[in-house]
C-alpha cells in the first residue's frame, strides 16, 4: 500500500506533466508534425512502473524502486523534449538569420539589435553545450542549462518580434536599392548596346 508521501511523488508527476511536459510536448509535436517515437517510449515505460505501485501484494522497496524508475523515465522525456525544442528553435533560427544578414541590419538601434541577437545566439548554444557534457553525471544540471538554452532563443524570438517593422523597413530598402542598381544597370545596358550600334554604323 502507498504511503502519504509516495502517493504525493506520484502526483507530483501527473502535475507536472499537465502544467509543463503536456505544453512543451504539444509544441514539439506541432512543429514537427509527429510525436517522436521515443518520447512514446519513455512514456509508456513512466506510466508502466507507476501502474505496478498500485498491484495489491507489492512490497515497499518495490513500490519505492517503480516510482524511482518512473521519476528517471520522467526526467528524460522532460530531458528529450528540451532537445527536440533547441534543435527546432536553433534550426528555425538559422533559416531566420541566412535570409535577414543580407540586409544591412546594423542600421537598425546602430546595430545593437543584431548584437544582441548573435551574442544570445552564442549563450544558447554554450548552455546546450554544457547540457551534454554534463547530461551523464549530473542530469538536474543538464535539465538547467537545456532551460536556460531554450530561454535564450525565447528572447531572440521577442526582440525579432518587437522590432518585426524596423526588420521589415530595412528588408524592404535593401530591395528598393537592389532593384534601383537593376535598372540603372539595365539602362546603362541599354544605352550602351545604342552607342556601340551607332557608332559600328558610322
Amino acid at each position: 500500500m502507498l504511503s502519504e508521501e509516495q502517493r504525493q511523488r506520484i502526483e507530483g508527476l501527473y502535475i507536472e506533466y499537465q502544467q509543463e511536459i503536456k505544453l512543451l510536448m504539444f509544441y514539439v509535436e506541432s512543429k514537427y508534425h509527429k510525436f517522436p517515437r521515443g518520447q512514446l517510449k519513455e512514456f509508456r515505460d513512466v506510466f508502466d512502473h507507476i501502474s505496478r505501485c498500485y498491484v495489491s501484494d507489492i512490497s515497499d522497496d518495490k513500490i519505492e524502486e517503480n516510482i524511482l524508475k518512473a521519476e528517471n523515465h520522467f526526467t528524460r522525456i522532460k530531458l528529450d523534449t528540451y532537445k527536440y525544442l533547441h534543435d527546432y528553435k536553433s534550426q528555425e533560427y538559422d533559416i531566420w538569420k541566412k535570409k535577414y544578414s543580407k540586409y544591412d541590419m546594423e542600421r537598425i538601434h546602430d546595430g545593437q539589435l543584431w548584437v544582441d541577437i548573435l551574442e544570445l545566439e552564442d549563450e544558447a548554444e554554450d548552455f546546450f553545450d554544457k547540457a551534454r557534457k554534463v547530461e551523464q553525471t549530473d542530469i538536474n544540471k543538464a535539465f538547467e542549462y537545456l532551460q536556460e538554452s531554450t530561454a535564450r532563443y525565447a528572447d531572440i524570438d521577442e526582440i525579432i518580434s518587437s522590432n518585426r517593422e524596423l526588420i521589415v523597413k530595412v528588408k524592404w530598402k535593401h530591395r528598393i536599392i537592389f532593384m534601383a542598381e537593376t535598372g540603372v544597370a539595365f539602362v546603362i545596358g541599354v544605352i550602351a548596346s545604342l552607342v556601340a550600334t551607332w557608332i559600328l554604323q558610322l
